[in-house]
């Protein structure tokens, strides 16, 4: 029975090493950004706007913190609820703000919340990706939706519309389906 607690002990701290290489999330330290996001929300003609610190981390990769990634959540003319992506980098507190469900392509739904925020991509890729899930009602049933975002070598992040519109009648359920489906499409385009 000894040997095989150490040998599980062994394996998880060999895996636990590898965890420390790669893309990860981090619970945020710090509500600096706040007003930034918050700010810029509503000069976008969000009012009631509301950062959703659960879904808010700080993305680190090999250890180097490479920005903020910020969920939150406003309304629109009071009555459409909207979700947005917001990203603070560096000096940079509003280095990436969008819309997202409620707005632009998915102006036909309403946001209810951020269901989860995770890493699609492996530890050794090069092209980091990140995902959103998103709990919303479209005409009084709910449903999931996503967006795909991409981080560049120089701490910026992108809306990857690609391999989003690939996830968008996917049915995918939770992070785990979805970075196996993402790692099945990298494959298929190798």
């Amino acid at each position: 029975m000894k040997a095989i607690n150490f040998f599980v002990g062994a394996v998880l701290s060999i895996s636990s090493a590898f965890s420390v290489a790669g893309t990860t999330l981090k619970k945020i330290d710090s509500n600096s950004f706040n007003d930034f996001v918050t700010e810029k929300a509503s000069s976008t003609g969000l009012s009631n706007v509301k950062i959703d610190t659960t879904q808010t981390f700080d993305i680190f990769t090999n250890n180097k913190k490479l920005g903020t990634l910020v969920q939150g959540k406003g309304w629109l003319r009071d009555v459409h609820p909207v979700c947005f992506i917001g990203w603070s980098a560096g000096h940079r507190p509003d280095a990436f703000f969008m819309q997202t469900m409620g707005a632009d392509d998915w102006e036909t739904v309403d946001c209810d919340k951020v269901q989860a925020v995770g890493i699609l991509s492996r530890s050794d890729d090069k092209n980091v990706k990140i995902a959103v899930i998103y709990k919303v009602d479209v005409r009084g049933q709910y449903s999931q939706d996503y967006v795909v975002l991409g981080v560049k070598d120089d701490e910026d992040i992108f809306y990857d519309k690609d391999t989003t519109e690939h996830f968008q009648n996917s049915y995918v359920k939770d992070l785990a389906s979805m970075r196996k489906e993402y790692q099945k499409l990298v494959n298929d385009n190798k």
